[in-house]
Protein backbone atom coordinates (compact mmCIF):
# COMPACT_ATOMS: atom_id res chain seq x y z
CA UNK A 1 0.00 0.00 0.00
CA UNK A 2 1.82 3.49 -0.99
CA UNK A 3 2.07 6.57 0.79
CA UNK A 4 -1.44 8.17 -0.78
CA UNK A 5 -3.34 5.54 0.16
CA UNK A 6 -2.76 5.09 3.50
CA UNK A 7 -3.07 8.93 3.98
CA UNK A 8 -6.63 8.33 2.48
CA UNK A 9 -7.10 5.22 4.88
CA UNK A 10 -6.41 7.01 7.52
CA UNK A 11 -8.75 10.22 6.53
CA UNK A 12 -11.33 7.93 6.20
CA UNK A 13 -11.01 5.97 9.67
CA UNK A 14 -10.76 9.84 11.02
CA UNK A 15 -14.12 10.48 9.34
CA UNK A 16 -16.05 7.51 10.36
CA UNK A 17 -14.64 8.05 14.19
CA UNK A 18 -16.46 11.62 14.09
CA UNK A 19 -19.07 10.20 12.36
CA UNK A 20 -19.83 7.57 15.48
CA UNK A 21 -19.04 10.23 18.25
CA UNK A 22 -22.13 12.35 16.88
CA UNK A 23 -24.26 9.76 16.82
CA UNK A 24 -23.35 8.93 20.29
CA UNK A 25 -24.65 12.06 21.11
CA UNK A 26 -28.32 10.73 19.96
CA UNK A 27 -27.80 7.48 21.31
CA UNK A 28 -30.21 7.07 24.71
CA UNK A 29 -29.07 3.71 25.22
CA UNK A 30 -25.88 4.68 25.76
CA UNK A 31 -26.90 7.53 27.79
CA UNK A 32 -29.56 5.55 30.20
CA UNK A 33 -28.80 1.81 29.76
CA UNK A 34 -26.96 1.10 32.97
CA UNK A 35 -25.54 -2.22 31.32
CA UNK A 36 -24.04 -0.55 28.86
CA UNK A 37 -20.79 1.19 30.65
CA UNK A 38 -19.17 4.11 29.29
CA UNK A 39 -15.59 2.51 29.57
CA UNK A 40 -13.64 -0.57 30.33
CA UNK A 41 -9.86 -1.51 31.23
CA UNK A 42 -7.94 -4.79 30.12
CA UNK A 43 -4.84 -6.21 29.79
CA UNK A 44 -3.53 -8.19 26.59
CA UNK A 45 -0.49 -10.12 25.31
CA UNK A 46 0.30 -10.40 21.53
CA UNK A 47 2.72 -12.94 20.36
CA UNK A 48 3.95 -11.34 16.66
CA UNK A 49 5.78 -12.51 13.25
CA UNK A 50 7.29 -9.41 11.29
CA UNK A 51 9.43 -8.15 8.04
CA UNK A 52 10.86 -5.63 6.62
CA UNK A 53 9.14 -3.61 3.66
CA UNK A 54 12.36 -3.00 1.55
CA UNK A 55 12.06 -0.69 -1.31
CA UNK A 56 15.44 -0.56 -2.47
CA UNK A 57 17.65 -2.09 -4.86
CA UNK A 58 20.48 -4.34 -3.53
CA UNK A 59 18.61 -4.86 -0.18
CA UNK A 60 16.47 -7.90 -0.05
CA UNK A 61 14.04 -9.81 3.23
CA UNK A 62 16.05 -12.58 4.91
CA UNK A 63 12.96 -14.09 6.37
CA UNK A 64 10.25 -13.41 9.61
CA UNK A 65 11.48 -12.59 13.08
CA UNK A 66 9.22 -13.60 16.24
CA UNK A 67 8.20 -10.73 19.14
CA UNK A 68 6.07 -9.87 21.18
CA UNK A 69 4.24 -6.82 23.01
CA UNK A 70 2.03 -6.09 25.99
CA UNK A 71 0.61 -4.02 27.45
CA UNK A 72 -3.03 -1.61 29.14
CA UNK A 73 -5.90 -1.40 27.11
CA UNK A 74 -8.94 1.21 27.88
CA UNK A 75 -11.86 1.11 25.66
CA UNK A 76 -14.65 3.90 25.25
CA UNK A 77 -18.28 2.90 24.51
CA UNK A 78 -19.62 5.35 21.20
CA UNK A 79 -22.51 2.86 21.65
CA UNK A 80 -23.65 -0.24 22.77
CA UNK A 81 -21.60 -2.24 19.53
CA UNK A 82 -19.21 0.41 18.95
CA UNK A 83 -15.83 1.34 20.81
CA UNK A 84 -12.73 3.64 20.75
CA UNK A 85 -10.19 1.28 21.89
CA UNK A 86 -6.49 3.13 22.98
CA UNK A 87 -3.88 2.41 25.65
CA UNK A 88 -0.03 1.62 25.36
CA UNK A 89 2.04 -1.33 24.08
CA UNK A 90 5.43 -2.55 25.63
CA UNK A 91 6.36 -3.99 21.33
CA UNK A 92 9.40 -6.07 20.66
CA UNK A 93 9.52 -6.22 17.11
CA UNK A 94 12.32 -6.17 14.15
CA UNK A 95 13.17 -8.03 10.87
CA UNK A 96 15.64 -9.38 8.60
CA UNK A 97 17.92 -7.80 5.82
CA UNK A 98 20.63 -9.29 3.58
CA UNK A 99 22.62 -6.64 1.32
CA UNK A 100 26.31 -5.73 0.33
CA UNK A 101 28.20 -3.86 3.15
CA UNK A 102 31.82 -3.58 4.58
CA UNK A 103 33.41 -5.25 7.40
CA UNK A 104 35.69 -3.61 9.86
CA UNK A 105 38.80 -5.95 9.64
CA UNK A 106 41.16 -4.54 12.85
CA UNK A 107 40.75 -0.87 10.94
CA UNK A 108 40.87 -2.24 7.56
CA UNK A 109 37.27 -2.30 6.11
CA UNK A 110 36.65 -5.07 3.07
CA UNK A 111 33.51 -6.07 1.63
CA UNK A 112 31.30 -8.56 2.21
CA UNK A 113 27.56 -9.35 2.06
CA UNK A 114 26.10 -8.92 5.40
CA UNK A 115 22.80 -10.90 6.94
CA UNK A 116 21.47 -8.43 9.10
CA UNK A 117 18.77 -8.98 12.35
CA UNK A 118 16.88 -6.00 13.04
CA UNK A 119 15.08 -6.07 17.08
CA UNK A 120 13.64 -3.24 18.10
CA UNK A 121 11.62 -1.44 21.10
CA UNK A 122 8.88 0.71 20.74
CA UNK A 123 6.07 2.32 23.38
CA UNK A 124 3.10 2.10 20.86
CA UNK A 125 -0.07 3.83 21.60
CA UNK A 126 -3.27 2.66 19.35
CA UNK A 127 -5.84 4.22 18.61
CA UNK A 128 -9.08 1.92 16.99
CA UNK A 129 -12.29 1.50 16.19
CA UNK A 130 -13.88 -1.69 16.90
CA UNK A 131 -17.18 -2.88 15.69
CA UNK A 132 -19.04 -6.01 18.10
CA UNK A 133 -21.97 -7.91 17.48
CA UNK A 134 -24.30 -8.46 19.68
CA UNK A 135 -23.58 -11.42 22.36
CA UNK A 136 -24.22 -14.84 21.13
CA UNK A 137 -24.61 -17.58 24.10
CA UNK A 138 -21.33 -16.39 25.56
CA UNK A 139 -19.67 -15.02 22.58
CA UNK A 140 -19.15 -11.67 20.78
CA UNK A 141 -17.39 -11.28 17.99
CA UNK A 142 -15.52 -8.03 17.09
CA UNK A 143 -13.69 -6.05 13.83
CA UNK A 144 -11.04 -3.61 14.63
CA UNK A 145 -9.44 -0.86 12.44
CA UNK A 146 -7.15 2.03 12.95
CA UNK A 147 -3.74 2.97 13.62
CA UNK A 148 -0.53 2.51 15.79
CA UNK A 149 1.68 5.06 16.61
CA UNK A 150 5.19 3.55 17.78
CA UNK A 151 8.29 5.61 20.13
CA UNK A 152 11.64 3.62 19.58
CA UNK A 153 13.72 3.54 22.76
CA UNK A 154 15.93 1.23 22.70
CA UNK A 155 16.95 -0.99 19.10
CA UNK A 156 19.43 -3.70 18.69
CA UNK A 157 21.09 -5.77 15.63
CA UNK A 158 22.95 -8.87 14.83
CA UNK A 159 25.29 -8.95 12.06
CA UNK A 160 26.60 -12.22 9.85
CA UNK A 161 29.68 -10.97 7.51
CA UNK A 162 29.30 -13.91 5.00
CA UNK A 163 32.14 -13.31 3.05
CA UNK A 164 34.43 -13.20 5.93
CA UNK A 165 33.97 -17.23 6.79
CA UNK A 166 30.58 -16.43 8.52
CA UNK A 167 31.76 -13.79 11.21
CA UNK A 168 28.85 -12.74 13.99
CA UNK A 169 28.67 -9.68 16.00
CA UNK A 170 25.72 -9.88 18.14
CA UNK A 171 23.62 -6.83 20.21
CA UNK A 172 25.03 -4.37 18.61
CA UNK A 173 23.10 -1.34 19.38
CA UNK A 174 22.06 0.15 16.01
CA UNK A 175 19.52 2.69 17.89
CA UNK A 176 21.20 5.72 14.87
CA UNK A 177 20.02 3.90 12.05
CA UNK A 178 16.41 3.39 12.77
CA UNK A 179 13.70 6.32 12.96
CA UNK A 180 12.23 7.08 16.15
CA UNK A 181 8.83 7.13 15.32
CA UNK A 182 7.11 4.39 13.62
CA UNK A 183 3.41 4.20 12.44
CA UNK A 184 1.35 1.26 11.49
CA UNK A 185 -2.07 0.83 9.77
CA UNK A 186 -4.00 -2.31 11.31
CA UNK A 187 -7.28 -4.24 10.73
CA UNK A 188 -7.72 -7.10 13.08
CA UNK A 189 -10.96 -9.32 14.20
CA UNK A 190 -11.55 -11.65 16.76
CA UNK A 191 -14.12 -13.31 19.20
CA UNK A 192 -14.65 -12.47 23.25
CA UNK A 193 -16.09 -14.78 25.82
CA UNK A 194 -17.77 -13.53 28.79
CA UNK A 195 -16.78 -15.55 32.38
CA UNK A 196 -18.59 -13.39 34.25
CA UNK A 197 -20.36 -10.13 34.69
CA UNK A 198 -17.85 -7.50 33.36
CA UNK A 199 -14.79 -9.89 32.58
CA UNK A 200 -14.27 -10.95 29.10
CA UNK A 201 -11.29 -13.01 27.60
CA UNK A 202 -10.17 -12.21 24.33
CA UNK A 203 -8.25 -13.63 21.08
CA UNK A 204 -7.78 -12.15 17.96
CA UNK A 205 -5.63 -11.95 15.16
CA UNK A 206 -4.75 -8.24 13.42
CA UNK A 207 -2.25 -7.06 10.50
CA UNK A 208 -0.05 -4.18 11.04
CA UNK A 209 0.96 -2.41 7.38
CA UNK A 210 4.09 -0.35 7.86
CA UNK A 211 3.04 3.56 7.23
CA UNK A 212 6.48 5.20 7.41
CA UNK A 213 10.61 4.09 6.64
CA UNK A 214 11.82 2.78 9.87
CA UNK A 215 15.45 2.59 8.51
CA UNK A 216 17.54 5.72 7.99
CA UNK A 217 21.53 5.83 5.67
CA UNK A 218 22.85 5.79 2.71
CA UNK A 219 23.38 2.59 0.08
CA UNK A 220 26.77 1.30 -0.04
CA UNK A 221 28.26 1.62 -3.65
CA UNK A 222 28.73 -1.11 -5.56
CA UNK A 223 31.81 -2.09 -8.55
CA UNK A 224 31.00 -3.65 -11.26
CA UNK A 225 31.15 -7.44 -9.47
CA UNK A 226 28.26 -5.87 -7.04
CA UNK A 227 30.53 -6.15 -3.84
CA UNK A 228 30.67 -2.80 -1.55
CA UNK A 229 32.99 0.22 -3.00
CA UNK A 230 36.19 0.99 -0.77
CA UNK A 231 38.10 4.57 -1.63
CA UNK A 232 41.27 4.81 -2.22
CA UNK A 233 41.12 6.65 1.21
CA UNK A 234 40.37 3.26 2.60
CA UNK A 235 36.73 4.22 3.82
CA UNK A 236 33.61 2.94 2.05
CA UNK A 237 31.83 4.64 -0.72
CA UNK A 238 28.09 5.34 -0.23
CA UNK A 239 25.33 6.88 -2.67
CA UNK A 240 22.81 9.62 -2.45
CA UNK A 241 20.24 7.40 -2.25
CA UNK A 242 18.16 6.15 1.37
CA UNK A 243 17.46 2.82 2.67
CA UNK A 244 13.35 2.56 2.81
CA UNK A 245 11.87 -0.13 4.50
CA UNK A 246 8.59 -0.62 6.56
CA UNK A 247 7.62 -2.44 9.70
CA UNK A 248 5.14 -5.27 8.94
CA UNK A 249 3.65 -7.98 11.13
CA UNK A 250 0.96 -10.53 12.06
CA UNK A 251 -0.06 -10.48 15.78
CA UNK A 252 -1.93 -12.99 17.53
CA UNK A 253 -4.11 -11.16 20.34
CA UNK A 254 -5.13 -12.34 23.91
CA UNK A 255 -6.20 -10.21 26.41
CA UNK A 256 -8.86 -9.94 29.47
CA UNK A 257 -10.88 -6.94 30.02
CA UNK A 258 -12.84 -6.19 33.01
Amino acid sequence: MNFKAKLLTLTLFGTLFFNLSAQDNNDPEVKFNKDVPSFRFGLHFSPNIAWLGLNTTGYDNNGTRFGFAYGLSTEFFLAKNYLISTGFNINNVGGKMIYEGVFDNSGVLVPSEIKQEINTKYIDIPLMLKLRTNEIGYMTYYGTFGFLAGIKYNSKADYEYVDQSGIKKTDVDNGSDITLFNMNLVIGAGAEYNLSGNTNIMFGVSYHNGFIDILKGKTNALSPLGKALIGSDGKAVYTDKEIESTLNYFSIDLGIYF
